[in-house]
């Protein structure tokens, strides 16, 4: 029994799988939305430096055309850069995101960054 409990406990050790969906349409309503476009940040009425990410078409727009996010080039995107970055540059720069949602948009943008 103990070693029954030990495997289990060793199984679950060492990490957690990211079920989540690495699309635009999740990524917006989930991370975007609800982080980025706050009254005082990237909102329509906001939107500072361009940038307007209320609304998940428009925030697409926004990251391709403003060359936020360069398709299956996560290193070219310098959305990531800001995600990844310290002190004023980091975004957002209050509560910056948690490294799973991070990693969730890089795979994303790898994966070619579509409008789904």
């Amino acid at each position: 029994m103990l070693a029954a409990v030990a495997a289990f406990c060793a199984a679950g050790c060492g990490g957690t799988t990211d079920d989540r969906p690495a699309k635009w349409s999740f990524i917006s309503a989930a991370i975007m939305e609800p982080s980025c476009a706050t009254v005082d940040c990237h909102s329509q009425v906001t939107q500072r430096a361009g940038i307007d990410l209320h609304a998940r078409d428009v925030g697409y727009y926004t990251m391709i055309n403003g060359f936020y996010v360069v398709p299956n080039d996560v290193t070219g995107s310098s959305l990531v850069y800001l995600l990844n970055a310290s002190g004023s540059l980091r975004m957002p720069p209050d509560n910056p995101l948690p490294a799973a949602d991070i990693l969730l948009i890089e795979k994303w943008i790898q994966d070619g960054a579509s409008n789904d």
